[in-house]
């Protein structure tokens, strides 16, 4: 079986598999939905949720570590002016066809810096002295969520998959090289993706969350997702930028390219690039 969690617990897997056989898919939503909602209601355990303290860790700072190079980001608050919210929604939809243009660093910068970046810290969080917090939102304020980039057409910046450090604000080039062919690869039966400028894949670490809000987290690393990605194609949209979320991909190959472990859950992948003349 393929996929990380497919091969670390395969019987247990296939037992519960066995299991929902004759069980419709509307059911086993069902089914999951009860078996992932263990707040002290259901379970009557109100002490559960109770932390002396809690460990935290904001990113995969073995990433960073072994990183084949760190490009800082060049982000300009100044370019956000003259655009009112309404029109950014209204004329944001799906685009599945890019123009042959590069993106230049700077609105990428902004794209990923204003989503995903630092806002501010915060005096005492978690025991911390200085304790950072993104733009976007996140279950209890943990920085639980990665966000892994491959870049295709991007000024200055060289081909190849990413991570980002939220916290330096920098690009940690992990693999370089040509990824459309991975890229067509993983996005079967979504080619288009391949011509996007570049590609973002949303990961939830449920290892970072699950110690705090247990099977519940679950649930909300989606929540938290939707709305990352909202603000990725919004600020996309403001800088005259396509982008398409895309739930049609193999998982497994996917794993393999970022080289996740079992608790990192891939959510979504989001593809930007220009918008055609005629769109």
């Amino acid at each position: 079986m393929e996929g990380t969690r497919m091969k670390e617990i395969p019987n247990k897997l296939q037992q519960i598999k066995e299991q929902l056989l004759d069980v419709t898919d509307i059911d086993q939503i069902k089914i999951t939905h009860e078996l992932i909602d263990d707040t002290p209601y259901k379970t009557k355990n109100y002490l559960k949720y109770m932390h002396d303290e809690y460990y935290i860790q904001h990113h995969k700072a073995h990433l960073i570590q072994q990183s084949l190079k760190k490009i800082p980001l060049k982000a300009n608050r100044e370019r956000f002016q003259n655009q009112m919210l309404p029109d950014l929604i209204s004329n944001r939809h799906s685009l599945r066809d890019y123009e042959n243009k590069q993106v230049d660093f700077e609105t990428f910068s902004n794209i990923i810096h204003y989503s995903f970046g630092v806002k501010n810290y915060g005096l005492g969080a978690y025991n911390q002295k200085k304790y950072p917090f993104k733009y976007t939102n996140s279950q209890g304020g943990l920085n639980y969520l990665d966000l892994y980039i491959v870049a295709l057409n991007v000024e200055g910046l060289e081909q190849g998959l990413y991570y980002y450090d939220f916290i330096h604000n920098e690009l940690c080039l992990m693999d370089a090289g040509n990824m459309r062919p991975l890229i067509n690869d993983i996005h079967f039966q979504n080619e288009f993706t391949v011509y996007s400028n570049f590609i973002c894949f949303i990961v939830a670490d449920m290892e970072r969350v699950v110690p705090k809000y247990y099977k519940r987290a679950y649930r909300f690393s989606h929540v938290d997702t939707g709305i990352l990605t909202a603000y990725l194609q919004l600020i996309a949209e403001f800088h005259d930028l396509g982008s398409c979320s895309v739930a049609g991909y193999l998982e497994h190959k996917l794993e393999d390219l970022l080289g996740l472990s079992s608790n990192d859950y891939p959510i979504v992948s989001i593809c930007f690039g220009y918008k055609p003349e005629e769109v």
